[in-house]
């Protein structure tokens, strides 16, 4: 019963944000099912429409591969995208900020729900237990530059423990144009 609540709480949470961005809300009331609502928002990017197809489970990584199966064949039906919204993902409460991939889709909290309802970008992703960071190519360049630094120096800057480091220069140049995305250490060490 405690599970309903809070399933129940969450989806409220989750329709109060959409409703919040004037979006056109689908709800089901079948938990049974692999989705719970489609969600369209006005306005999202460009002037068009975003629309996603949610399913709300407390704890994300409990999705069974089937539903989401399920769940990816209908966002591409309904030319939408899919998202898992939870509170857990196992043994851990989901990071504001941070998407969390479950065989292929990502899962995300409650407030970074609300930062994509906002377009705003995905700042982490989180998959088999690594956290990487996506990189914006022209404020690394940018940043790069203010503080007078050549590409080598850069690169030199990335060296983890043992020596290795980022030496592809294809790498790093993928990286700049925001095509590569780099673990969380990395990503500290350059911002």
């Amino acid at each position: 019963m405690i599970i309903k609540v809070m399933s129940n709480e969450l989806i409220t949470h989750m329709l109060n944000l959409a409703a919040s961005r004037r979006a056109k809300v689908l709800l089901v009331g079948d938990s049974s099912l692999s989705y719970d609502a489609i969600i369209r928002v006005p306005n999202y990017r460009d002037h068009e429409e975003g629309k996603f197809i949610i399913k709300v489970k407390e704890d994300a990584d409990r999705m069974s591969r089937e539903s989401i199966i399920d769940l990816i064949v209908l966002s591409r039906v309904s030319n939408s995208t899919p998202i898992i919204v939870g509170i857990n993902y196992g043994d851990e409460e989901m990071a504001d900020g941070v998407a969390y991939k479950v065989h292929g889709i990502y899962a995300v909290g409650i407030r970074t729900f609300k930062r994509i309802l906002d377009n705003e970008g995905i700042k982490f992703v989180k998959d088999k237990g690594i956290v990487r960071a996506s990189v914006k190519g022209q404020l690394l360049r940018r940043l790069r530059e203010d503080r007078g630094m050549s590409l080598a120096t850069l690169r030199k800057c990335l060296v983890l423990p043992g020596g290795l480091f980022m030496s592809m220069r294809g790498s790093l140049w993928r990286l700049r144009r925001g095509q590569l995305g780099c673990s969380l250490a990395y990503s500290t060490r350059m911002y």
